[in-house]
């Protein structure tokens, strides 16, 4: 199977569904924050993906680097608090990186290895903090061990990654934000951060997959 590139219309589209998959799922990541935060986190996430799906889709782009940094932006102009800084730090770190008209495995790795560099500049928080850091660096670490491989391939391994970190946080203590006040009550719960991360990386896996697969058909 040949290396993946996805046009910049394409990427958009992809990024657009994943977008789109977060806002939808606001209700169940509501639910998870209330055992945690404030019981606001997928409203949170819906608000800054609703309006990063605005700005795509009336955009003019001329990378798909300038497509993550309008996501970031979007995002941290929209949901405010730390989600909105941690994820739009997280997408707005693709402006670093050398610019590309494609986005295969290596282009997705080097963004995302970029933005959770610049994330760790601004946190402490690691694997096993019950944080997004629990999805999110493993995600980043299996496309990078796969980055020879096509992008639906490399990415398959990503979400698998980051679905298992965000299951992974049930029984965790968190160690950063409100949810430390509340010690063993914390322990059960499902970490939010980490949950939109997953599900954010599996829906653009899928989406990936979708466009990958009209392609070979042409």
């Amino acid at each position: 199977m040949k290396q993946t590139a996805l046009n910049k219309l394409e990427t958009c589209e992809a990024l657009v569904a994943a977008l789109t998959t977060l806002s939808s799922n606001a209700d169940y990541l509501n639910r998870l924050d209330q055992a945690l935060g404030d019981g606001d986190h997928g409203s949170t996430i819906a608000r800054g993906s609703d309006s990063a799906i605005r700005e795509l889709q009336s955009g003019s782009f001329d990378s798909v680097n300038h497509e993550f940094e309008t996501i970031g932006t979007a995002m941290m102009k929209s949901m405010g608090g730390a989600s909105g800084m941690l994820f739009g730090i997280l997408f707005r770190s693709a402006k670093k990186c050398p610019a590309s008209e494609t986005m295969d495995t290596p282009t997705l790795a080097s963004f995302l290895r970029c933005g959770l560099a610049e994330l760790k500049r601004k946190t402490q928080a690691a694997v096993g903090d019950k944080t997004m850091m629990d999805a999110l660096v493993p995600a980043v670490a299996a496309l990078e061990a796969q980055e020879t491989m096509p992008l639906q391939l490399a990415l398959k391994s990503a979400a698998a990654a980051a679905n298992e970190g965000a299951k992974s946080t049930v029984g965790m203590l968190p160690r950063f934000g409100r949810a430390t006040t509340l010690g063993e009550r914390a322990r059960a719960a499902r970490d939010p951060g980490a949950t939109s991360v997953a599900l954010f990386v599996g829906s653009l896996s899928n989406a990936v997959d979708t466009l990958s697969s009209k392609a070979a058909d042409r």
